[in-house]
């Protein structure tokens, strides 16, 4: 006799043209950690009196049919759940970019070696690959954006260079928008310049989806135990809510909350031949939380968790279901935790200033996802020591709708999809 097991278990995953509608074809095969997604019906003890003392048989309920499902954090799969929970996402390719900060005026014969190109510091007469030095590290930069604008070498032509307002940075931008900019090429060998990193980063296609649209597209979800064999097919299924987990180690996962219609129950697979993307999940080390741009010191944890409150519509109806689930006033919240050392954010949160707060992981320069909370609320937290190890505080924040960007959240990813897959 055959058992299912959670090894042998699949989830197929198809957007609907319309609510509560099974669609049909090939299913995208998703991985997942777990999933209670299911159905059940609950019972109703009989009232009715008159029959002695034993009660007769129990009424069926009505059917509920929700669950949590466990998703790996990978930048090309969380476009689903991310496209269920905010709607269709705003997709565009993005050109690599990449910088070099000069903290002071370079020394004769320093060099900076632009995508296999190496260019040459020089005090006078400057020829060739040879950049002139200024008499501060601003005109520095300045004497080498002209020369590398200017420059005839298939190398370097294939970028443009500037420098941003107010800062001594060279900033090279890869022409061609894309994941090709991220193998473009940077170094230096000169002790007041630092890098962004050995390549340019960032190229690719970015999908960014925001909160705060009144209408959500509806799934099909399959959950399958081939070996028993049972497909319990899920359809009108809305997104409710998805939380992360930010800590030191570990996998990183996402936690989603789906409402749905109705469960139906099949012999076969009704995915057709599932369809797969390239799985790359993300650890927890390749995370990060920042505010104003800079990454919050003392950090020990953080969460953050963007729910839709999705209001079941529970018309009367022969079938037990529900009519739909629609989104009301969003709510965003989360923690972050950090050793006590110094006042900055209790400060803030007396105070009752509003701070943003940006959560991310990072794979690789062409994989990344950024959860960016526009306007966020900290409350003034207890202190407690408890013993003689570090005295931590605890800020349970609150998200709030932000009159300059005109959003409360906006979610980022990263990848080398075009956004087909998500509509």
């Amino acid at each position: 006799m055959a058992r299912a097991y959670g090894s042998n278990a699949s989830l197929l995953l198809k957007r609907e043209s319309a609510y509560g509608q099974q669609v049909s074809g090939n299913y995208y095969q998703m991985p997942f950690n777990s999933s209670d997604l299911g159905s059940e019906q609950g019972l109703i003890e009989d009232a009715v009196l008159g029959y002695g003392r034993d009660p007769l048989q129990p009424l069926r309920d009505v059917i509920n049919d929700d669950g949590d499902i466990v998703v790996p954090v990978d930048p090309r799969y969380l476009g689903f759940w991310l496209t269920g929970l905010f709607g269709d996402p705003t997709s565009g390719d993005v050109a690599a970019t990449g910088f070099i900060d000069f903290s002071d005026i370079p020394s004769e014969n320093d060099t900076i070696t632009i995508n296999g190109t190496e260019f040459t510091f020089v005090s006078s007469a400057p020829a060739g690959d040879e950049i002139l030095i200024g008499g501060t590290a601003i005109q520095s930069v300045d004497n080498a954006v002209s020369q590398l604008n200017a420059s005839s070498d298939g190398n370097v032509t294939v970028a443009t260079y500037s420098r941003p307002t107010g800062t001594s940075r060279l900033l090279v931008t890869y022409d061609t928008e894309g994941t090709a900019g991220n193998a473009f090429t940077l170094a230096e060998s000169c002790d007041v310049a630092t890098l962004s990193d050995s390549t340019l980063e960032g190229g690719g296609t970015e999908h960014e989806f925001v909160s705060g649209k009144d209408t959500l597209p509806s799934y099909s979800i399959q959950v399958g135990m081939p070996k028993v064999p049972a497909y319990f097919m899920h359809t009108g299924v809305v997104m409710n809510s998805i939380a992360f987990d930010f800590q030191r180690s570990g996998a990183a996962a996402a936690t989603i909350n789906a409402i749905a219609q109705a469960e139906k129950r099949y012999s076969a697979t009704q995915g057709g031949t599932p369809q797969t993307l390239t799985f790359k999940r993300i650890s927890q080390f390749q995370g990060a939380i920042k505010s104003g741009g800079v990454p919050i010191g003392n950090l020990t944890a953080g969460s953050v968790t963007y729910n839709n409150n999705l209001e079941r519509i529970e018309t009367i109806r022969d079938d037990g279901l529900i009519d739909g689930a629609d989104p009301t006033i969003a709510a965003l919240t989360g923690t972050i935790e950090v050793r006590f050392a110094d006042t900055t954010l209790i400060d803030l949160a007396s105070a009752g200033t509003p701070v943003d707060l940006e959560f991310s992981y990072t794979l690789t320069s062409a994989l990344r996802l950024q959860i960016l909370a526009h306007e966020v609320y900290l409350p003034k937290p207890k202190l407690s020591v408890d013993g003689p190890g570090g005295v931590q505080a605890s800020f349970d924040f609150q998200g709030a709708y932000n009159t300059a960007e005109g959003k409360m959240l906006t979610v980022k990813i990263l990848n080398d999809l075009d956004g087909s897959e998500y509509l």
